[in-house]
């Protein structure tokens, strides 16, 4: 049975919007069998699997892209491959990247794509010049190619730097969990006639390279969905995406409690706001009283004459209580923070929104990474050297850490 705990990192590589092609060694305990099986279960990606073999006559690349190439029905394909077997072949290299990036192209057409490695070896059988091609092949693709397969190799042994390890693993699982509270958030209600406006934010956040989470990526199979909304509620940057469908959900606005509960609503909470017929005003403030109102009083008679326990209806009109607590904080901050236009807000791919968020988003917290992924390889620093004249020669220092006066 594939052990489930394993499988979040991976599942939030792959439903990740930001995702982009690449090369990745997963770390886990979890063999090629059950990989298979769970990557195959991704309805958005074409699965592909080829092997990472021992050679003695060529390379473990060759052999990779020969296997693969016979999943083509292509003519140039076909001839490349024939050229490749061939003993007349002097520029393997060419041939090899003309086949790869041929491949990679027509896998990618139609939809995301999983080739999933698999063998007695793994990615870092392939030395440096072979990853730099199978890389490059991954670029200007119509949709993301993600390679993988699972590490063999010892901690010990150095991995190339264009390799990235996914750590499958519990300890990982929960710092990330830890540390949600970083990624922007949103908190919406689900309504078909605004989708398009929900996904041009999303597509200002990955032009951006902005991490974000949205319960259809994030809310797994099986989570707790009252700690999604307080893990909304807790976020550094919430997109509040208010609707008067919103004003009137359970779950939407137990999500606005918790926001305030945490506080710093001006600093934290990104408004984009459509009231349609409801007035910014104490009449549009009542009439949402007076639903709440009256859905609490309904609650209350429904444990009257309801059977067994009333825990569940319980909690419910405690969350309402906490919602009409906070109404007038909500509204007072919907009506004297100007929210914008809600048409200017979103056209463009949400681009006013998003330079709003840029403000407060360091480079670091920027970057498309989790906590699961490490970069492999040791890139170099950059050193950036200064000199300074002052008269009529100038002074060269080499390798210099620290400061140095001179007299």
């Amino acid at each position: 049975m594939i052990r489930d705990y394993q499988l979040e990192p991976l599942r939030r590589l792959l439903e990740n919007p930001m995702i982009q092609s690449g090369l990745y060694l997963i770390d886990t305990e979890l063999d090629d069998n059950e990989l298979e099986t769970y990557l195959k279960g991704f309805g958005d990606y074409a699965y592909h699997k080829g092997p990472l073999i021992p050679t003695k006559d060529s390379t473990v690349l060759e052999l990779l892209v020969v296997r693969l190439s016979y999943k083509f029905e292509n003519e140039d394909i076909k001839d490349l491959r024939r050229y490749l077997l061939s003993d007349a072949t002097k520029k393997r290299d060419n041939v090899l990247i003309c086949m790869l990036v041929q491949m990679m192209s027509y896998l990618s057409a139609k939809q995301k794509v999983i080739i999933h490695l698999y063998g007695e070896l793994d990615l870092t059988s392939l030395i440096h010049e072979e990853l730099c091609m199978l890389k490059e092949a991954l670029t200007d693709n119509k949709n993301p190619i993600v390679i993988v397969s699972k590490k063999r190799c010892t901690d010990e042994m150095k991995c190339d730097s264009l390799l990235t390890t996914i750590t499958l693993t519990e300890d990982i699982r929960y710092r990330l969990m830890e540390d949600r509270t970083a990624v922007v958030h949103f908190s919406y209600k689900h309504d078909a006639a605004f989708e398009d406006a929900i996904k041009a934010i999303e597509n200002g956040l990955k032009k951006n390279n902005i991490p974000f989470s949205r319960d259809e990526y994030d809310l797994m199979y099986r989570g707790n969905i009252d700690d999604y909304e307080k893990e909304i509620g807790a976020s550094d940057r919430v997109i509040m995406f208010v609707i008067p469908t919103y004003l009137k959900s359970l779950d939407c606005m137990f999500e606005m409690t918790q926001m305030f509960k945490k506080g710093n609503v001006r600093e934290r909470i990104f408004p984009v706001v459509d009231m349609e017929g409801i007035t910014r005003n104490g009449d549009g403030l009542k009439e949402i009283k007076d639903y709440w109102q009256g859905e609490k009083i309904r609650k209350s008679d429904q444990i009257k004459n309801e059977p067994g326990g009333s825990t569940f209806v319980l909690g419910e009109i405690q969350k309402i209580d906490d919602i009409l607590k906070t109404l007038d904080d909500f509204w007072l901050f919907l009506c004297r923070e100007y929210t914008g236009n809600f048409l200017k807000l979103i056209e463009n791919d949400a681009s006013l929104l998003i330079d709003e968020l840029n403000k407060t988003i360091t480079s670091v917290e920027k970057m498309p990474t989790s906590h699961f992924f490490e970069q492999t390889g040791d890139p170099q620093p950059v050193v950036i050297r200064k000199s300074a004249q002052f008269g009529e020669k100038s002074i060269y220092i080499e390798h210099n850490t620290g400061n140095i006066t001179i007299n």
